[in-house]
């Protein structure tokens, strides 16, 4: 399995933005900005940008070098795996095979229930994923 990775990331507040996200997230690694409507959203937004960038790029190795920014501005690490990422956003469909008791085959044919749908809506509530 991939390791997971730490980035620095600078983010600062600009009380004068007019748009809700207010706090921009730097990441110098891979010289990338995203913003956050709040402290944790950037940092998720920042995560969720680093993600994005290995499904197309291959990720530097994060530096240990003490990263520019200005008073104010927080400087945090921000982890991600990528493997985990990918395989968390990938929704490509996986066919199975299953037996239910005849019953409920019958009574939700009637319904004209979507099976597929069903389980996977099933599973999601089982595990607590959205």
């Amino acid at each position: 399995m991939t390791p997971s990775l730490a980035y620095q990331v600078v983010i600062s507040f600009d009380e004068n933005e007019k748009s809700k996200y207010k706090y921009l997230a730097y990441i110098p690694d891979i010289e990338g900005y995203t913003q956050g409507e709040s402290l944790a959203d950037a940092i998720a937004m920042a995560r969720d940008y680093i993600g994005t960038y290995s499904l197309d790029n291959e990720l530097p190795v994060p530096s240990k070098l003490k990263v520019d920014s200005d008073p104010g501005d927080i400087v945090t690490l921000v982890d991600i795996n990528p493997e985990t990422y990918k395989k968390a956003i990938n929704r490509k469909p996986v066919k199975k095979t299953l037996t239910i008791p005849s019953y409920l085959n019958d009574a939700a044919v009637e319904e004209g229930l979507n099976f597929s749908q069903t389980l996977a809506d099933a599973i999601k509530e089982k595990l607590a994923l959205s």
